[in-house]
């Protein structure tokens, strides 16, 4: 699906996302919690919206209503108490009690991930290729500035089986504006997406295979999807991890349903052609990891795309949506730093290869 840049008021409606679910689960904790709490609960929502006064943000972020989402894999604590007992006699300790705000914070997570895509084998070297800009029927088209992808997550653990989240996604460019063969510029200018909520699903576990579900609802928040009256979306994320002898190998399938509504799926305009909006992407594939030890993993990932346009909704007709392609991903996970997770070099290219497509480039990704 090809990227969609959004106003300024989308990119406060969005910001403002994690702010609502955190104020949300205050109320949540306040009533949780003893009146010595309040004081605490009171004092870190202050900062918060503090922090977004600086920003230029509205004061009152729970004025907005938004919701996004992602899809993440569930990892979660759990924590007890007990009592001692010896000779048939039972000593009862009073163990300190968690406030309701310190037990939130204990069950969320923030979640920052960035790819970087950098310069081609065979191209220019101040661009880049990203085949989620490609134009359909236009070769040539996915050539854009050096850019970076940016999504954020709020995830709030439910229990060790459940968990819903929120998230916002972005990307934006480093170098010159790039003209395309489709005679489009990709401006070298931050883009924002739609938002996302989501829900995880307790895990699935058979013989053969593990599933892990997530579902998700996107509210069109980019100008794009507005002026193409949009209405909403739902994701259905699934992947199947095969129950393999060795814990070093990791493999398995992915898969994901986009589901798009518009007010119509046909667009007209006055003077132009009619334009078949996309309304339904599938895309999914095999993938295999190595785990050389604790640290070092190799990976790899093979993607397949289509989709439906316009007419196509809901009929037997699918057309190729982003090129089929892979990547090989050398992912290095430290032990010693706390809120890094990982961080990994990539290449990504088309399965039908040109040098021009392929790319090189590099992620990592944070957990608070």
């Amino acid at each position: 699906m090809k990227q969609k840049s959004s106003t300024f008021s989308s990119q406060i409606l969005i910001v403002t996302l994690t702010a609502i679910i955190f104020l949300f689960m205050i109320q949540m904790a306040r009533a949780e919690s003893g009146a010595n709490s309040n004081s605490q609960l009171q004092s870190w929502e202050e900062a918060l919206k503090k922090s977004f006064k600086s920003m230029g943000l509205p004061k009152n972020p729970g004025r907005y209503l938004a919701q996004a989402g992602a899809n993440q894999n569930q990892q979660t604590n759990s924590y007890g108490s007990g009592v001692n007992t010896r000779g048939g006699n039972t000593l009862a300790m009073k163990m300190p009690q968690k406030s309701g705000f310190s037990k939130f914070i204990e069950k969320t997570n923030l979640n920052y991930y960035q790819q970087f895509l950098g310069p081609t084998l065979g191209g220019p070297s101040g661009q880049t290729y990203n085949p989620f800009q490609e134009t359909a029927g236009v070769a040539n088209s996915g050539q854009a500035p050096l850019q970076s992808f940016h999504a954020m997550s709020v995830r709030y653990n439910i229990n060790n089986d459940w968990a819903i989240g929120t998230s916002i996604a972005m990307a934006n460019g480093y170098t010159e504006d790039v003209r395309s063969s489709a005679g489009t510029i990709n401006a070298a200018k931050p883009q924002w997406f739609n938002a996302r909520a989501f829900l995880n699903l307790p895990a699935w576990n058979t013989s053969i295979a593990k599933f892990y579900t997530t579902l998700a609802y996107e509210a069109p928040t980019s100008s794009i999807s507005k002026n193409d009256g949009m209405t909403f979306g739902y994701v259905i994320s699934e992947t199947m991890s095969f129950n393999l002898p060795s814990v070093k190998w990791t493999a398995g399938l992915t898969g994901q349903l986009y589901r798009i509504n518009y007010k119509s799926n046909i667009k007209r305009q006055p003077g132009l052609n009619p334009v078949q909006l996309q309304t339904m992407i599938v895309s999914g594939g095999p993938y295999v990891n190595y785990r050389f030890n604790d640290n070092w993993m190799l990976g790899s990932t093979v993607i397949l795309d289509w989709d439906q346009k316009g007419v196509q909704t809901g009929s037997r007709e699918w057309s190729n949506n982003l090129p089929h392609r892979g990547r090989v991903t050398a992912t290095y996970f430290p032990s010693s730093l706390k809120y890094l997770q990982s961080v990994g070099l990539f290449s990504q290219a088309l399965l039908k290869y040109r040098s021009d497509t392929t790319v090189v480039g590099a992620e990592f990704a944070l957990r608070f």
